[in-house]
């Protein structure tokens, strides 16, 4: 039975760190900036005329929050998830994992180059936008690719049951 605490553990912690960081967090942060979508949240990334917008609409409370617990919760997040999409494949050879390894460390930079946009503010410049975007954009697709190896994996192993 204890082998088998972390195959159920592992996605419990990261569902519970994903609903406290988009159910508690998002709303919070989203309503600091005057409704719109945090950076984070917006799969198809933004322009500098939208990332401005939003670093002027953002209350310095909301500021706080994003690079606070948000922040916080926005490193676990990603290290959970990254490691529960390995489970179902933790059998096979390494490489099946490297969608999931990606989309992990993608999420872990995009959050830092997110942060250098709050600290700058309305007057970031091209190149840290450009840079954030990239990263989020590449989030999502290492996602999509992760989740589906994930579910193969999972299908894969209910199939041999």
């Amino acid at each position: 039975m204890r082998a088998t605490l972390y195959v159920w553990a592992l996605p419990l912690a990261t569902a519970l760190a994903y609903g406290v960081l988009v159910l508690w967090f998002g709303p919070q942060v989203q309503a600091a900036a005057g409704g719109l979508m945090p950076f984070d949240l917006r799969p198809m990334g933004y322009d500098l005329d939208t990332a401005r917008l939003f670093l002027t609409m953002l209350t310095p409370e909301g500021r706080d929050v994003y690079l606070g617990p948000v922040r916080i919760n926005d490193t676990i997040f990603p290290i959970l998830f990254t490691l529960t999409l390995c489970l179902p494949v933790r059998r096979w050879t390494w490489a099946w994992t490297i969608p999931a390894l990606a989309y992990g460390l993608l999420d872990l930079a995009e959050n830092m180059a997110v942060a250098t946009l709050l600290r700058t503010g309305p007057e970031v410049g091209s190149g840290p936008v450009a840079l954030a975007s990239a990263l989020t954009q590449a989030k999502f697709a290492a996602s999509v690719v992760a989740v589906g190896i994930a579910l193969w994996g999972l299908w894969l192993a209910w199939r041999a049951r």
